[in-house]
């Protein structure tokens, strides 16, 4: 609609165009009639002055419709006539000699003026065939034309001619200086729209700094450099850590603030000869053309972390973003800018792996690993996509009763080319890159829904413990996943038990605080996973309302052979009886070890002597032949 309307204007000015010449070319051929009927008055040549009148009137009539928007039929009539006019008296006077010869040129200016093709070359024939007619007849004394000899009458009318054309001429000159105008003015438009889209191509539109492209040229350039000097080139990935947790945490109007934020201080901290782009999202590339010492790579290196680390504000928040960099060198590693971009991105990846905050170089053993790395994550992404996750229920029996109490969910990937892959290869991966959140929700949502069908089966009491990520509490919205998941399968609270590490309680921010008392009146209980292989505070017990203590299977294993475990473990779970918190042992394998936990009075355990992990149909199963014997 829009092409349609820009066409119709232009339409519509084009036409407004021809209208106004048309106007001014009439009043211009009236005035030179005008005066030459005055001249022929004048001169006594009456019947001559009753034409030009005649024609004048004629002309008259054109004009007003021209004013009627006909433009086409004016300008044919007109030009007609004033051909007819001026064809008359170069027959009636002198011929080809005559003054009005000098007419004929303004008439074909006119024309073109106009942009009649067809009027401009049926005029041009006729005005070509008559002037030849006239030589012709003239020169074989067929017709002879009158010679005038009265000078000064001439002059005046070749003046009134001349004037004539020369207004016309002067309208196509003016025309054209303001075509010319409008060109240069066009021209300066594109070459600033053309510099503007330059910029844009090889700029981040949000950080203002170079992109991927313009990096590219400039490591072309330093590395032309570098071959003539023997210098080296450097280039840093740097990728911000938890970034996406603060993106979803605070919105994405915060995660692009930090990003401008962050894209100013890595500025500041390199050389003006270097360069910083922003590769990708969260990802940022410095490129050094002229680092010779190892030692003021891994100086930079510093204090990009540092100046990444400082505290980011935004309304009211604080936020503190770490960065994981790796570091490839040229023409070390590679000359091809593409090739050492993903080495430095494979040391990043290590640089990750080690926790964040640091710096690695490049090496081929890291390159498989980074690949590795990469690959695993491409599957974790489509394994969400594709619901590719299952899981499975390891019991939780009561030691005193002897009854199955709950489970525990466990999580397991069916990859479609390697089976069945068990946690402990992909969660720490999954943590790392951020994707533990949409999983864990995922098994929230599963758990509490298979807790569902067996409450509504018979089982009132029965828990469901879910593992949770410290992941998950850092973005911020896991109470409002909690309520969603209990609401949406009309779970009670106290149907679910959240498990964690002790690592988790360490960051005793009123934030984390007010999210697990939210989360406990919800009638959710927590427990802590792993007990004695952390920190093993026992304030944050209290501070956060724990209701459970796991003791860590690696002090149950082998129990009855090593006094100093049973002494633990004994110790373990007095200590949790005086804070009256619940006690439950994992990994047990044995009658003797279950015995043992017994006589210490642990409340629960689970572990391989009752069940392995059990599908959800299994899981049913070995409670109906579970309540039908006892095992211990």
């Amino acid at each position: 609609m829009s092409r349609e309307r820009n066409y119709q204007e232009i339409t519509k000015g084009h036409h407004f165009f021809k209208v106004k010449h048309l106007l001014k070319f009439i009043w211009a051929v009236e005035a030179t009639l005008f005066f030459t009927i005055l001249q022929r008055l004048y001169l006594g040549a009456y019947s001559t002055a009753c034409i030009a009148f005649c024609t004048f009137i004629a002309i008259l009539g054109v004009y007003f419709l021209a004013k009627k928007n006909k433009v086409e039929e004016s300008a044919t009539l007109l030009l007609i006539i004033f051909t007819g006019f001026v064809t008359y008296f170069m027959w009636l006077y002198s011929g080809i000699y005559d003054e009005a010869v000098f007419a004929y040129p303004c008439i074909l200016i006119m024309v073109a003026m106009l942009g009649n093709k067809r009027l401009f070359i049926g005029l041009f024939i006729f005005i070509s065939l008559s002037i030849l007619l006239n030589g012709f007849v003239n020169s074989y004394g067929i017709y002879t034309n009158e010679s005038s000899h009265s000078q000064l009458n001439s002059a005046f009318l070749i003046t009134f001619i001349f004037s004539l054309i020369s207004y016309t001429i002067a309208l196509m000159a003016k025309d054209f200086r303001k075509v010319l105008t409008k060109l240069g003015d066009e021209n300066q438009s594109v070459i600033k729209a053309k510099n503007e889209i330059e910029i844009l191509l090889r700029h981040d539109i949000l950080t203002s700094l170079p992109n991927r492209l313009m990096a590219n040229d400039y490591f072309q350039s330093a590395m032309s450099k570098s071959r003539r000097v023997n210098n080296k080139v450097h280039i840093m990935f740097v990728d911000l850590d938890d970034f996406k947790l603060m993106n979803d945490a605070l919105g994405h109007q915060a995660g692009d603030l930090l990003l401008i934020e962050i894209a100013a201080r890595l500025k500041k901290v390199v050389r003006g000869d270097d360069l910083v782009c922003r590769f990708a999202g969260d990802e940022f590339i410095l490129i050094f053309e002229s680092l010779v010492e190892p030692e003021l790579v891994a100086n930079i290196a510093n204090k990009v972390i540092s100046a990444v680390k400082k505290p980011f504000y935004y309304q009211g928040h604080q936020f503190i973003c770490g960065c994981s960099i790796g570091i490839s060198i040229a023409p070390d590693d590679s000359s091809d800018f593409d090739s050492l971009v993903r080495n430095a991105d494979t040391a990043m990846y290590h640089s990750k792996t080690l926790g964040g905050n640091c710096f690695h170089y490049f090496d081929d053993e890291m390159n498989t690993y980074g690949h590795e790395y990469l690959s695993l994550i491409t599957d974790l992404r489509k394994a969400i996509k594709e619901e590719q996750f299952f899981l499975v229920y390891q019991p939780k029996i009561d030691l005193h009763t002897n009854k199955i109490t709950g489970a525990e969910a466990l999580i397991r990937w069916n990859h479609p080319e390697k089976g069945v892959i068990f946690p402990d290869f992909f969660i720490d991966k999954a943590e790392k890159s951020g994707l533990i959140c949409d999983i864990g929700e995922w098994v929230l949502h599963e758990a509490c829904k298979v807790c569902k069908e067996w409450v509504s089966a018979g089982a009132v009491d029965f828990s469901m413990a879910v593992n949770i990520s410290s992941k998950q509490f850092a973005k911020g919205n896991l109470d409002e996943v909690i309520k969603s998941a209990l609401e949406y399968n009309d779970l009670r609270g106290k149907n679910l038990e959240l498990e964690m590490t002790e690592s988790l309680l360490i960051d005793n921010s009123e934030e984390l605080k007010n999210t697990f008392k939210y989360i406990r009146k919800l009638g959710v209980d927590f427990s802590v996973d792993d007990f004695g292989t952390g920190y093993s505070n026992l304030g944050y017990l209290k501070e956060f309302d724990i209701t459970t203590l796991k003791v860590d299977r690696s002090f149950i294993y082998d129990i009855a052979n090593k006094p100093k475990n049973q002494a633990l473990v004994k110790a373990i779970i007095q200590m949790a009886k005086g804070l009256e918190l619940i006690t439950v042992a994992e990994g047990i394998e044995d009658l003797a070890t279950a015995n043992m936990l017994i006589d210490f009075e642990c409340d629960s355990a689970q572990g391989y002597f009752w069940s392995k992990p059990l599908s959800k149909r299994e899981f049913v199963k070995f409670i109906e032949e579970f309540n039908s014997s006892k095992l211990v």
